[in-house]
C-alpha cells in the first residue's frame, strides 16, 4: 500500500512540475525559465524539483511530450463531437484554429522560436514533432476515409491547412494581423481548401453496386 501511495504521489508531483514548466515558459519565455522558477510555480523546493528532473532541459522534454499528447487528445475529442451536418474539413479547420489560440500552442511557439539558437532544445523538439505529426496524419486518415486512396494529396491538404493556420497564429503573436483580417483569411482558406478537396478527391466506391 505504501509503495502504491508513493508511486501515485510521485506521478502527481511530476505532473505538477510539467504543468509548471509550461506555465513558466508562457509567463517568462524559454530564456528566463529556470529550475528555480519552475519549482516555485510547482510549490516545491529546488531539491524536490531536481529529484524528478535534474536539469531544465529534462523538464522541457517531458513538457513537450505532455504538450503534444494534450493537443492530440483535445483535437480528437473535439472532432468526435462534430455535428452530423458539418463539413468535416471546414470543421477541422475551425477546431485547429481554436486550439492554436490556447496557451498550449503559445508555449509551443515560444519553444520553436527559442530552438533556433539552442541546439539542445532543437534536438528535443525535432523527434517529438515527428511523433506528433505521425499521429496527426493517422487521425486525418480515419476522419477522411475518402482521402485514403491518395496519401500524397491528403498530406498536401493537411500540410497546407496546418502551416497556413500556424503561420497566421505566429502573425498574431504581437497583433500584427487584425481580428478582421484574421477572420477573412480563415474564411478564404477554408473556402479554397474545401473546394480544392472536393475537386481532387473522388470516392473510389462511387457508382459501385
Amino acid at each position: 500500500m505504501d509503495t502504491l501511495y508513493q508511486q501515485k504521489k510521485s506521478a502527481l508531483t511530476r505532473d505538477r512540475i510539467i504543468i509548471a514548466t509550461l506555465q513558466c515558459i508562457i509567463e517568462h519565455g524559454y530564456e528566463s525559465t529556470s529550475v528555480a522558477k519552475i519549482a516555485k510555480l510547482a510549490q516545491l523546493s529546488t531539491g524536490a524539483m531536481q529529484y524528478h528532473f535534474e536539469t531544465k532541459i529534462d523538464a522541457i522534454k517531458a513538457a513537450i511530450e505532455y504538450l503534444h499528447d494534450r493537443r492530440l487528445a483535445d483535437r480528437q475529442r473535439d472532432m468526435a463531437n462534430m455535428p452530423a451536418s458539418a463539413d468535416p474539413l471546414a470543421y477541422g479547420i475551425k477546431v485547429y484554429w481554436q486550439h492554436l489560440n490556447k496557451e498550449h500552442f503559445l508555449a509551443y511557439q515560444e519553444l520553436v522560436i527559442a530552438a533556433r539558437t539552442h541546439p539542445e532544445l532543437s534536438a528535443v523538439l525535432r523527434p517529438a514533432y515527428k511523433k506528433f505529426l505521425k499521429t496527426w496524419r493517422a487521425d486525418y486518415s480515419q476522419q477522411f476515409p475518402i482521402w485514403g486512396h491518395n496519401q500524397e494529396k491528403m498530406d498536401l491538404v493537411a500540410d497546407a491547412i496546418q502551416y497556413l493556420l500556424e503561420g497566421l497564429a505566429y502573425g498574431r503573436l504581437n497583433q500584427q494581423i487584425s481580428d478582421k483580417n484574421t477572420k477573412a483569411l480563415i474564411q478564404f482558406m477554408t473556402s479554397m481548401m474545401t473546394e480544392w478537396a472536393a475537386d481532387n478527391f473522388d470516392d473510389p466506391t462511387a457508382g459501385s453496386d
